[in-house]
């Protein structure tokens, strides 16, 4: 019994040491109005919004390689929306990541975004809204993007 004891604790040991954590700060707001017609009174609205580069800062702490992805959780949301995410700035750090400099659409499930190792601090998300029109009724329509560091 003593010899299976101290192999469990050997082998939770490294998967302890390998947890990474990942904070995500900022996000973004956006006020459609009459601005936003494509071409004035009578028109549709400019159906593709973008955030500035730096919406959301992300932070990672790791030890060895992780992925990072990103999924939504809708509040009040519109079917005819499309909301996709990109990275915009590696950040600085120990570590490397590559992938997610292209727009990719965020669904409900978890995709990758990109993939690094060790420590980064400063990587700069930015979102893009498709599918805005005066047909879809005036809310306040929102939805939480989650970012998950997963060891690889």
């Amino acid at each position: 019994m003593k010899s299976w004891i101290a192999a469990a604790a050997c082998l939770l040991i490294p998967l302890t040491a390998l947890a990474g954590d990942i904070v995500a700060t900022g996000g973004w707001s956006e006020t459609i109005d009459s601005s936003d017609l494509a071409a004035g009174p009578g028109s549709d609205l400019v159906a593709s919004h973008e955030s500035n580069s730096s919406a959301t800062n992300i932070d990672l702490t790791a030890v060895g390689d992780y992925r990072v992805d990103v999924r939504r959780a809708d509040g009040t949301w519109s079917g005819d929306f499309t909301l996709y995410v990109r990275r915009t700035q590696p950040g600085s750090g120990a570590g490397s990541i590559s992938g997610g400099t292209t727009y990719q659409e965020i669904t409900t499930s978890d995709a990758e975004l990109f993939t690094g190792n060790a420590d980064r601090t400063g990587i700069k998300i930015q979102y893009q809204v498709d599918g805005l029109s005066v047909t879809i009724s005036p809310d306040t329509y929102s939805s939480t993007v989650t970012f998950t560091i997963v060891d690889l």
